[in-house]
């Protein structure tokens, strides 16, 4: 059995890393801070040998409930506004994927089935899943899968703050990389934010079970968002669960980053580099037409249209001055769109 004191070695380079970053005002400190010292204390050959399954969970189970406790009666005709975006931002992601794919093969003495598996913006389990059961290159899809996380990852913010900035639309939060505070309108209770705790852990062990993607985090969200409704009033997670959650969340990507996986890369560099900056280019113009659409700010259209996973980019929403609950409902829909039509499409082409 791991003992705590096993996790410490990881739980000291996450808090560096978000104590360093916030010092020099980086965008998203708790998430990209404890990842870069994390990450550079796997490529030293330090990193623990730890279960991280029941730390990604429980993180993840946060990340959802601040989602979900900013979901009122008022808010909830919100959902009336998310099915065009939401169609929007899955059909482009959708076009994205298949184009990337196209691109790679063409580039590349990839496989059609590693190529279009490997540039498609699923989840890394996922598609490592699909490429086994579709005989692709395991290895190099999941290779591929988490570049463009870590890419997606790091770019979103930078690219979040300084073209808002640019455009002179810089949404309030966005420059305080520090997470930003609601002033509280009443006294919140101990059973409060025992209805908080308890209905975000029920929604997210029942993501799980039902298998939803980022099930911990989406049932979590739905949990505590279902629970604000019939109750209003519910506290909001609080800032330093918050803030342990995001550096939980970093040092886990950490944890899939070593010299192997940059070795690995080869002669796949430069195709792989191009790819991602088309892919990158795409989604910011995909953000620009749903700022045109809704009229919402651009970090919320920024972060979803992201190439990122779905609850990293969620972890970083808030700071970066986005609303959390559109940006993690329409990154919700962009992944269960590509997980039910892509299999099948990649099936059809592939026999």
């Amino acid at each position: 059995m791991v003992a705590v004191i096993d996790y410490l070695p990881l739980i000291a380079a996450g808090s560096a890393g978000y104590l360093a970053f916030r010092r020099l005002s980086l965008p998203a400190p708790a998430v990209l801070g404890s990842l870069f010292f994390a990450g550079a204390l796997n490529l030293a050959g330090l990193y623990p040998d730890v279960d991280l399954v029941w730390v990604s969970r429980c993180s993840n189970i946060v990340i959802g409930a601040l989602a979900g406790s900013r979901v009122d009666r008022s808010s909830a005709r919100l959902l009336r506004e998310l099915p065009v975006p939401a169609l929007v931002v899955s059909a482009s992601m959708l076009m994205l994927s298949l184009g990337g794919g196209a691109f790679l093969y063409a580039a590349t003495d990839l496989s059609p089935r590693t190529a279009f598996i490997g540039s498609t913006t699923g989840g890394i389990a996922e598609m490592a899943l699909l490429a086994m059961s579709l005989g692709a290159d395991v290895a190099t899809v999941t290779l591929l899968q988490t570049v463009r996380l870590l890419t997606a990852l790091v770019a979103a913010p930078a690219i979040c703050r300084s073209l808002t900035g640019l455009l002179g639309r810089c949404a309030p939060g966005l420059v305080k990389v520090e997470p930003p505070t609601t002033p509280d309108v009443r006294r919140s209770s101990a059973a409060d934010f025992a209805l908080l705790a308890s209905s975000a852990l029920a929604g997210g062990v029942a993501g799980l079970l039902l298998g939803l993607p980022a099930g911990a985090m989406t049932g979590a969200m739905v949990g505590t968002a279902a629970a604000n409704l019939l109750r209003e009033g519910l506290p909001e997670v609080p800032s330093g669960l918050t803030v342990a959650a995001q550096v939980a969340i970093g040092v886990t990507i950490a944890s899939n980053i070593s010299a192997s996986t940059f070795a690995g890369l080869g002669g796949l560099w430069l195709p792989t580099s191009l790819l991602l900056c088309m892919m990158l280019l795409c989604s910011v113009l995909i953000a620009e037409l749903l700022h045109r659409m809704t009229g919402w700010d651009y970090p919320t259209c920024l972060l979803s249209a992201s190439l990122g996973g779905l609850s990293q980019i969620a972890a970083v929403a808030g700071e970066m001055g986005a609303d959390p609950l559109k940006v993690t409902l329409l990154q919700t829909v962009r992944l269960l769109s590509i997980l039910l039509v892509l299999p099948v499409l990649f099936s059809l082409l592939f026999l």
